[in-house]
């Protein structure tokens, strides 16, 4: 599956989370939490998977210089509201606002990368590199999801895809290599 069938696929799932997580927030019950924890664990292994194989390799290119900063950013406002929405609902403080607001946001998202994005991907790669790019997205999403969500991880990641290419092996090195380190007591 090429990168643009694989992102699309993933889209329409979360596309269809929100729908059912903006139902469930209008109704009593705990539905919220579940599709909460889905939107989360869609969203999540998605973006950054996303951003190390396609937005990573676009970035180098001529057409996607500058473009891709703009979709790096949105992923971490999205991360951002996700969390802060599991908070604001058990404190009742404005969750639907917030949850229309990350509605907004992602279907901007959406829609701004299956057009701008994608266009200057088709000019940047072949279409047999979009299917190595499709099928490294894929591998990297999967491995993503079972080493599972956690903030720490989740800056690393950002900060390590917003790094130049040749410097993201020895970034990812020294920070594995300090987080293995035992604490001097």
């Amino acid at each position: 599956m090429n990168i643009y069938d694989a992102l699309s696929k993933d889209h329409r799932e979360v596309e269809r989370i929100l729908d059912e997580i903006l139902v469930a927030a209008n109704s009593t019950g705990d539905r919220w939490k579940s599709l909460l924890d889905e939107l989360r664990n869609a969203v999540v292994p998605h973006s950054h998977a996303e951003e190390a194989c396609f937005y990573n390799a676009l970035r180098e290119s001529e057409h996607g210089k500058g473009l891709v900063l703009h979709s790096y950013n949105e992923h971490a406002m999205a991360e951002g509201e996700i969390r802060t929405l599991r908070t604001a609902k058990l404190v009742d403080a404005k969750w639907t606002s917030l949850l229309q607001k990350l509605n907004k946001d992602l279907r901007h998202h959406v829609q701004e990368e299956e057009s701008k994005v994608y266009e200057a991907a088709r000019k940047a790669f072949t279409d047999q590199e979009a299917e190595q790019i499709g099928a490294a997205f894929e591998r990297l999403k999967e491995a993503m999801k079972k080493d599972g969500d956690s903030m720490t991880s989740s800056t690393i990641d950002l900060v390590v895809n917003l790094l130049p290419p040749r410097l993201t092996d020895m970034f990812r090195k020294n920070v594995n290599v300090k987080a293995k380190k035992p604490h001097a007591a």
